[in-house]
């Protein structure tokens, strides 16, 4: 096993290609009659130029996308954003459907060194999200923000949010993980919040984004679930391998 493959067995077991992992979202909500003529897909990712492949990948099995990107991939677009982006559901004889991607992402070079990625024209690793290993770096040295600041909103905001001064992370998986709580948090905040399971089938996937050498990028999922007219939550079993997308036996949020 290589030092990768060891690293993404050891800090995302089960993470798959971006294909494979986009084929399966496809089954799974299919299953539930989420196809692409009446949904909208919405993808939280960070602003980095490595995420735009997942970002195209999405458009392309899923049509033209809505971007909620911010540093880390927590959604910065505000009310108003999510305003926007709510009101363009296809509107169909029934129900539209609302298809969202929620993930931060993390470099893993050859050597299964955590954080970094040998970016397209550069010979050396850069931090990757550079974001959240800036945030890592000052929550190491002792000195995170203590407020926001104007110039540089999202980065302050963001270290504000995701790390506390008494129980620092360990290190940037962690950091990462805490990242994808907020990103998930958000999603569902902004969802619950505009009813938009009122009038639409919502499905939300949420993982780590993961970037191999040269352009080797992964998915780790870790959570899926569906919401329909009743305003529940249901986990979903995610893949072809389930004869019933919805997984009853979880617990109903």
């Amino acid at each position: 096993m290589t030092s990768y493959a060891a690293a993404i067995d050891t800090h995302f077991p089960n993470a798959m290609s971006v294909p494979d992992f986009l084929s399966e979202v496809t089954e799974t909500v299919g299953q539930l009659g989420i196809v692409a003529e009446r949904t909208l897909a919405l993808v939280s990712i960070c602003r980095d130029e490595l995420t735009t492949d997942f970002f195209h990948a999405v458009e392309t099995e899923w049509g033209s996308s809505f971007t909620l990107a911010g540093l880390g991939g927590v959604p910065a677009l505000g009310r108003t954003g999510w305003q926007a982006a709510l009101a363009h559901i296809p509107e169909t004889a029934g129900r539209g459907a609302l298809l969202v991607f929620g993930c931060p992402h993390i470099g893993i070079e050859e050597d299964g060194s955590i954080g970094f990625t040998i970016r397209d024209g550069q010979t050396r690793p850069t931090a990757t999200c550079g974001a959240l290993s800036a945030i890592l770096a000052q929550s190491q040295a002792g000195e995170l923000p203590t407020a926001v600041d104007p110039d540089d909103y999202e980065a302050t905001s963001l270290a504000l949010r995701l790390v506390d001064p008494q129980l620092p992370p360990s290190g940037l998986v962690e950091l990462t993980m805490a990242a994808l709580d907020a990103i998930e948090v958000d999603l569902w905040k902004a969802i619950d919040e505009a009813a938009v399971w009122r009038d639409h089938d919502v499905a939300v996937f949420c993982g780590v984004q993961i970037h191999g050498h040269d352009h080797d990028d992964r998915i780790w999922p870790r959570d899926a679930w569906y919401c329909g007219a009743d305003g529940h939550r249901r986990r979903l079993r995610l893949g072809a391998a389930h004869p019933n997308a919805l997984d009853l036996d979880a617990p109903v949020a």
